[in-house]
């Protein structure tokens, strides 16, 4: 039990005095909140749009208050075409709409009026919101109207609810989800940098020479930064739900369960990496390239994972995030669900314990052959 004390007491006077720990643990996943918070935004855009009228009927007054009333559309008014074209050219505007002379005239005849949309075809993403807002906003529009194709009744009416994220907004499941990413960031560099920063100092001949079992020493290197990295996830909550006002209707003493289970995973992937680099920048390296593309590219916080290829969603079910992320992001949106903390959970265990024991066995190969030198 003394030499548990010792090497744990040895670990966070190494993180004390090596205040890069710190930064990693807190500084880093606040600046990663902060860039997902103000950065990176999911929710439907607000577009620049150009409107050039040429009905003179005053009835087209309220349809082109209905765009200037969306919350989605910026709008600027245009008397010339060239210009508008110009404006589009250079990218001040997404799109333009262009109601022709014979418009009412021809919803009062109950023809076909034509109204031109123009968009910029090189973001195809904005060119589609361009066409479809505009597309929505007139039949809003025509439903409202005085002009009137059909009088019967739709067959089928449709009455869209969202549920969990009523507001429709993407920061209530990137922030959270972010969480994943920088939980498995910060626990691969806090551990990645451990062993090897032993080797470079000439600290671990020091540790062959005395009475330390490998099971000692792998679970001496864990404690530690088990309790900083519980810490940084219980601060990430915290800034969250109080600074960044997420809303969450999970239980705190279940995310922080689940959460411990997944950072004994990454830890383990960190320890791994440590374990077989003496360099202290080759394991940095390993792990910048393992903890953030798979986290962030392969993990279904960006990119769904139903519509990856098949090789790529196998593959999924070998990376921690995945599994957290499903787990922290229905907590945060929906509250606790059993099934999903409980089917998460145990893959989240599954991998810690395998992840130990590959730890255990790459860092028994080199102790224990020192130790028998010694005696």
């Amino acid at each position: 039990m003394n030499i548990y004390y010792s090497l744990i007491k040895k670990e966070f006077h190494q993180i004390t005095r090596d205040f890069s720990s710190i930064l990693i643990a807190f500084v880093l996943p606040l600046i990663i909140l902060i860039l997902y918070r103000y950065s990176v935004n999911l929710d439907t855009v607000k577009i620049t749009l150009g409107i050039k009228n040429d009905d003179v009927n005053p009835k087209i007054s309220t349809l082109i208050d209905a765009f200037d009333k969306s919350k989605y559309i910026k709008t600027r008014y245009f008397n010339s075409k060239d210009e508008m074209y110009k404006e589009i050219r250079n990218s001040k505007l997404k799109g333009a709409i262009i109601f022709p002379n014979d418009f009412t005239t021809k919803l009062i005849n109950k023809q076909n009026p034509q109204v031109f949309v123009i968009t910029d075809g090189s973001e195809a993403n904005m060119a589609n919101f361009v066409q479809n807002y505009c597309i929505q906003i007139i039949n809003t529009w025509l439903l409202n109207s005085d002009f009137k194709y059909d009088n019967n009744p739709p067959l089928i009416n449709i009455e869209s609810k969202f549920w969990f994220n009523q507001d429709i907004n993407s920061h209530h499941f990137i922030l959270p989800g972010s969480l994943a990413v920088t939980m498995n960031l910060i626990g691969m560099l806090l551990t990645a940098l451990v062993i090897s920063r032993e080797w470079e100092r000439g600290t671990i001949e020091s540790l062959y020479s005395t009475s330390i079992t490998k099971l000692q020493f792998v679970t001496g290197k864990y404690v530690p930064y088990f309790i900083l990295g519980i810490s940084s996830l219980i601060f990430n909550i915290f800034v969250c739900v109080t600074i960044f006002q997420i809303p969450f209707r999970g239980n705190y003493l279940i995310l922080v369960f689940v959460g411990g289970l997944y950072l004994l995973c990454c830890l383990g992937i960190g320890l791994s990496i440590s374990s077989s680099y003496k360099e202290q920048f080759s394991s940095s390296q390993m792990a910048l390239s393992i903890g953030l593309l798979p986290a962030l590219m392969l993990s279904g916080l960006i990119y769904p994972i139903s519509s990856m290829p098949k090789i790529f969603q196998i593959l999924t079910m070998l990376l921690p995030p995945r599994y957290f992320i499903i787990f922290i992001q229905s907590e945060f949106m929906a509250g606790t669900i059993k099934e999903i903390v409980l089917i998460n959970s145990i893959y989240l265990s599954i991998l810690a314990i395998l992840l130990f024991f590959a730890v255990y066995r790459n860092i028994d190969l080199r102790l224990e052959k020192c130790l028998t030198k010694a005696k």
